[in-house]
Order: C-alpha cells, then structure tokens, then sequence
C-alpha cells in the first residue's frame, strides 16, 4: 500500500495528497502501540481509501446525491441523466441498491468496482459540462432496512462530493443533522446541499433555504450553499448542473476529500502531541534522587570507614589484629538484597518525578508512554545503583603501595618481639630450674647498654610496633577522606550512567518518536 502510494509521484493535483497520505501512514505505524487502537485503525483506514483512491486517478469525480425517503433525489438523477434510471416515490423507499449515471466516454469500471456499485448507467444527456461525473443514486439514509442504512454510511466515507438532497417537511430532521452533517462539519468543501420540492412553496423556497441554512451552521459547516430546486419543474436544475460541473471541472474534489479526510485523521493523533520540557533540571533532580536511593552521602562515610580498617588491619599491631576482625564491617552498611527496601521507593519517586517534569506539557497518552519509558529498567537499575555503590566502597579499601612497607615492618617487629619473648623464657628455664654448682648451661645473656639484649628485643618489638600502629592512622586519616571523596565521585558518575543508561535514554527515545510523529503529522495535515 505504502509503494503504491509513495512511488506515483507524477505531477498533478494529487503530488502534495501522496506525500501527506505518506505522512500519515508513517505516523500511523508510529503511533501503534501508543495511541488507542480505535484510533490508529481508523487513520490507518484513511491511508488505505486514500491510496486506493488515488490509483484510480483524478478524471472521474465522484457525487453521491443522499437523502431521506421522499426527499426526491431520485427525481433528480432521472433529471439529470435525462432517463429513468431509479424508481422514485415519496410514502416509501425505492432506491433499495446504489446505481450510479456515468458522463463522459472514459471507463469508470474500475472505480466503480472499488466503489462495489453494481448499477451502472452511461449518460448520453445534454449535460456535456459534466464529462467525468460519476453521479451515485443512494438508498433513502433513513429506511428501515439495515442494510440500506449502512451501504449509505459506506458510501458516504468513500465519494468525492456529497450531496445532500432535503425537502420542506424533512429539512429539519435531527436523523440528517446530527447523524450525518455535524460529523462532516471538518469536509466542508465536500459537502453541497439541494432543498427539493420549492414548486410547492409560495416564496419560491428562499425562507425555508435560510432556515436550513441556519441549521447547517449549527451543525459546524461554514457558509454552507443551499440550492433550492425542483425535480418536478426543473426549477433550479440550471444553478444544480453549474454546481456539479464546478465540482467536476478542475478534477480536484476526489483531492480535496482525501484532504480532508487525511486532515481529519492526522488532527485526531495530533490531539496527543505537544513539546516537550528540556532536560536539563530534570536530569539533575533524577540523579539526586537516585542518589538518595543508592545512598551515596553514607557509602561515601562507609568507603572511609572501610578504608582506615583494611589500613589498621594491614598496618596494626599483629597481635591486635583480631580485635578489629571480630568488630563490626563498614561494609555490611552497604544496600544490598534484604537491606534496600528503602531505596527503592526514593528511587521510584525520582524516576516517577522525572517523567512528569519532562512530560509536563504533553497531551495524552505521551505522558504515560513517557512514564512507562522511565520506569521500564526499573529492575536493573536498582541492582546497578547497589553494585555501583559497592564496587565504589570496596575499591576504597583497596591498599596503597605504602601500606606493604609498614606492613613488613609490623612483621618485622613482631618476629623481634617473639625472639626477645622466647630468648627470655630460654634462659628462664635454663638458668632458674636446672641450675648446678659446675659451670651453666648457658652463656652469659648479652647486655644491651642499659638492659639485657631479650628484654630489649622485646619491649623494643612491642613498642615500636605499638606506637607505629598508632602514627599510621594520621596518615590512614588522610588517605580515608581522600578515598571517600574518590569514591563519592565514583559513585556520582556510576549513578549518572545508570540513570543516562536505564531512565534517561529511553525517555528520550520515547520524546524522539513524539517529536518524529509530531513532524509526520504537521506534514500529514498539510
């Protein structure tokens, strides 16, 4: 359908139609999904009657002559064509099936079949103004008959001009007006309107044709022409002929219906567009949020956290170790499965806030498609917001090369300490309790310059290692703040693509096709 339409590019009065009828069908298929269905079938159905129209070319104009039982617009074609081609009457419906009068020498075959009216008539009439017409005889839009009823509603949404056909006693009828003219109120140019039977009023039908002429602009058509006419004089049928042959002259009323109607159905998706709020402070509030929800102003606390205890545990005395092992771990603190049932819904409400920020100017449904956009990765987001923050934290504990040199040094002392301990109790033992009047086991223990040389390995271990425990936490201290700003800043660029990337990115995409469907539609309606 699309090709068809898309590749008759010849020059003619349908050039601008085939790119608007483009138009609308690329908007159609963008609109899926998004807009009720009821009404993207129903501008998708305006894209098909319109590129099978246009197949058919512009020579021939299509006029449909509508009206109620007893109105006379049979009367009329058999006028017009100069033969009996409908039955006429006025107490019941005559016109049970469509029959159409056809002037001029061209093959209208196809037309009709896409039209499906069987009854066909060529036209050898005085009318030659009327080359091209195609004139459609329809049933009575009031009869009993279903059937008749909805081959009325058929043709009306496929022919090129409509012609109402109304008399003195039914002009008024709330069947006409409401069920048929004010929903065509947009196809104003396609519309023409035949007050019948004025042989039968005293003023020649001119305050009755007012009256319905009132009534037609009530109805919403703007100024409205009303012919009075009679089938049964031929009163009128001079203005009527110059009418239809206006309608038929420059082959431009099958345009200018699919105009309209293509018009009509890009207004209708149009009804949900409008611009778009930028960006900017929106994004920056989404990401404060998200970071609220991750917890990134604690994480940060709990990367120093984490940081000065990997340190005292590297850089610590040995022997104390394990007092700092058997306290608590900043990094339990961390979000994660069982702990995060408050993030989620700060995280909820950011991405929620975002959408109606940016959406704040959108019609329906672009603020509901751009909500769902928001919070489609709503899953994956939350779990990258907790792996982002810990990944930051841990990395914060990550040692530096400096913290190996204190740590051997730590050893160092501690293996002195041990030797002094054990060299103490060596001699101990041996000289205290196995001690003989011939010479002793051991030698003499060496002095240092004022204690023996075990005690002063020894103290010497254990204070030294001691007081180095506690110099390194000013400089643990320092590295501490450095590596929780590190990781704040990690954990603010970790959150901004995890928003960009799960919330920003499809918001945008969805605005993308908002704003792509907007062009097609402002193109569509020409």
């Amino acid at each position: 359908m699309s090709n068809d339409v898309a590749t008759q590019t010849d020059e003619g009065p349908d050039s601008s139609l085939r790119s608007r009828v483009n138009a609308l069908q690329a908007a159609v298929e963008l609109a899926r999904g998004t807009f009720p269905d009821e009404e993207v079938d129903a501008a998708a159905a305006v894209v098909e009657k319109s590129a099978s129209r246009l197949r058919h070319g512009t020579h021939h104009t299509v006029v449909a002559i509508a009206g109620a039982t007893g109105s006379g617009k049979s009367s009329i074609v058999n006028r017009l064509a100069g033969t009996a081609l409908s039955d006429s009457g006025v107490r019941r419906p005559t016109t049970s099936v469509t029959h159409a009068a056809v002037w001029g020498d061209a093959d209208a075959g196809p037309l009709l079949d896409w039209l499906e009216v069987q009854r066909r008539h060529r036209v050898d009439s005085s009318y030659d103004a009327l080359d091209g017409l195609v004139l459609l005889d329809l049933p009575d839009h009031d009869s009993t008959a279903v059937e008749h009823r909805l081959e009325v509603d058929r043709l009306v949404a496929l022919v090129d001009v409509l012609v109402w056909v109304t008399d003195p006693q039914k002009y008024a009828d709330e069947a006409l007006h409401a069920g048929y003219i004010a929903p065509l109120a947009g196809h104003a140019s396609i519309l023409r309107f035949v007050l019948n039977q004025v042989d039968r009023l005293p003023d020649g039908g001119a305050e009755v044709a007012d009256d319905l002429r009132r009534l037609i602009e009530a109805d919403g058509v703007d100024a409205p022409r009303v012919l009075p006419v009679s089938a049964a004089t031929g009163e009128g049928f001079e203005e009527l002929v110059a009418m239809l042959h206006d309608a038929v002259a420059d082959r431009r009323a099958s345009v200018d219906r699919l105009s309209a109607d293509v018009a009509g159905a890009a207004a209708t998706l149009r009804r949900g567009s409008g611009a778009a709020e930028t960006q900017g402070k929106a994004r920056s509030a989404l990401i404060e949020g998200l970071g609220e929800a991750a917890g990134s102003g604690p994480a940060a606390g709990i990367a120093a956290a984490h940081h000065r205890r990997q340190g005292s545990l590297a850089m610590g005395w040995p022997f104390t170790r394990f007092l700092r092992r058997l306290g608590r771990r900043p990094l339990a603190d961390l979000p994660g499965p069982g702990r995060s049932a408050a993030s989620a819904p700060r995280a909820d409400l950011a991405m929620r806030d975002y959408a109606e920020s940016v959406a704040a100017d959108l019609e329906a449904p672009w603020p509901a498609t751009v909500r769902t956009a928001a919070m489609a990765q709503r899953e994956p987001l939350l779990d990258e917001l907790r792996s982002s923050v810990g990944s930051a934290a841990i990395r914060a504990g990550q040692a530096p090369r400096w913290w190996a040199l204190f740590s051997w040094l730590q050893r160092l002392l501690a293996v002195t300490a041990i030797v002094g301990l054990v060299w103490l109790l060596v001699v101990a033992i041996l000289g205290g309790f196995f001690q003989f009047d011939t010479e002793p086991l051991l030698p003499p223990t060496p002095e240092a310059e004022w204690m023996p040389l075990p005690s002063a390995l020894l103290i010497g271990g254990v204070l030294i290692g001691l007081v180095l425990g506690v110099l390194v936490q000013f400089p643990l201290g320092l590295g501490a703040k450095r590596r929780a700003r590190e990781a704040r800043k990690s954990i603010e660029q970790a959150i901004e693509s995890v928003g960009d990337t799960r919330v920003v990115r499809p918001v945008e995409a969805a605005l993308a096709d908002q704003r792509q469907l907007e062009e097609l539609l402002v193109t569509a309606t020409g």
